[in-house]
């Protein structure tokens, strides 16, 4: 067994390398769909009229809502991993703000944007509020966003310094 640069600890295994790299990558392809979704469709949507983009988001949302959980589930299952993997290395700390970042974006997720697409997605909305709704949903998708963009640099620090 090798020794790292941290006295006492032993080099990390196969799987725990293993188990930080496809961390790295999906917390990278989160936060890339993430920025997408801002500027790609966020745009789109701010284009269209508020029952143009509602009726559009209505029929379209089940095709964004089903590959978030391609990323993000990933992301937060391996960060999980590595935060348990590493609880006793220096590294820890580094996989623990990952994990606080990815948590945060779960709160902003579960508490804001399910039921707001769920209002869109189902017209509960009045056409009067869309507008502003979606700036706001916009704003927000930003902290998310950079939440996503910090998590993966933490878990890169992780990595490297760890």
């Amino acid at each position: 067994m090798t020794i790292n640069s941290h006295p006492g600890t032993a080099s990390p295994s196969l799987f725990q390398r293993g188990a930080e790299g496809v961390t790295i990558v999906a917390s990278g392809m989160f936060a890339g769909v993430m920025l997408f979704i801002g500027i790609t469709l966020g745009g789109f949507y701010q284009s269209l009229p508020p029952q143009q983009f509602l009726n559009w988001f209505a029929t379209n949302n089940g095709f964004i809502q089903d590959t978030i959980p391609l990323v993000s589930m990933p992301a937060l299952l391996g960060t999980i991993l590595c935060t348990v993997l590493f609880w006793r290395r220096p590294a820890r700390k580094w996989w623990v703000a990952t994990l606080s970042c990815w948590l945060g974006v779960a709160v902003l997720t579960f508490g804001f944007f399910v039921p707001t697409n769920s209002a869109f997605a189902a017209g509960n909305m009045p056409i009067a509020d869309a507008p502003e709704t979606l700036a706001l949903w916009l704003q927000i998708h930003w902290i998310r966003f950079v939440l996503g963009m910090v998590a993966t640099a933490f878990a890169y620090m992780a990595v490297s310094r760890g």
